[in-house]
């Protein structure tokens, strides 16, 4: 893996989905005033009715598993990052290799996603009528998701033969244009996961902002 490479990673943002920072979790227990700390949510200072439930630690650990890592493909995230991630042409791996790294990304972020959609429909329990029903909204949208994410896969298949053989910003936004899909899945998703966090009295050390909109425009 190219330096640069290593170097983006850190970075708030995710492939196809949005940045979604990763937070610190404090399970606060009034009691008897102890403070025990586990995953990576915050709930301190709250007044969450869901703060401590079981829900609320269930959906943590499946944020801080499955959404948080994918800030590792933020240089995938927009035109824009991409070129700045590959500004020395010493760092882009050619055009046949950016391909396959990138359908790397999109398929480790469609099964993380999965992973967190199938969690939240088999683990993530509530008998709460609100909380089950944003729930279920979450489900839904991260379904449709899923279904973007695999459109993009494909549609990488339909990169033109000829596009090959430009240079690399121009391949780049070729790419780009060629899995280019609707900006409003991933902002709604984005919308969700932030007002789940909400009621949960998570806090994010970034906020979610979405970054797959077509920078060409």
């Amino acid at each position: 893996m190219k330096s640069k490479k290593i170097m983006i990673l850190g970075l708030s943002l995710a492939v196809a989905l949005g940045a979604f920072g990763c937070t610190s979790r404090n399970d606060t227990t009034k009691d008897n005033k102890t403070t025990n700390t586990t995953g990576t949510t915050d709930t301190t200072g709250t007044s969450s009715d869901y703060t401590n439930t079981d829900y609320a630690k269930t959906y943590a650990s499946l944020y801080d598993t499955n959404i948080s890592p994918l800030t590792q493909y933020s240089m995938y995230s927009d035109v824009n990052a991409t070129t700045n991630a590959y500004a020395n042409d010493s760092d882009y791996p050619g055009n046949e290799e950016y391909v396959k790294q990138l359908r790397a990304a999109y398929q480790d972020s469609r099964d993380n996603l999965q992973t967190f959609v199938n969690g939240l429909q088999n683990d993530a329990k509530t008998d709460d009528s609100t909380l089950k029903a944003d729930n279920d909204k979450l489900i839904s949208q991260g379904n449709q998701l899923i279904g973007e994410i695999d459109t993009k896969i494909k549609n990488l298949d339909n990169i033109p033969k000829d596009a090959y053989s430009k240079s690399k910003n121009d391949f780049i936004n070729v790419v780009n244009d060629t899995t280019a899909v609707d900006d409003t899945i991933v902002t709604d998703f984005n919308d969700m996961i932030k007002n789940m966090n909400e009621m949960l009295g998570i806090k994010n050390n970034s906020d979610t902002t979405n970054t797959n909109k077509d920078t060409n425009k």
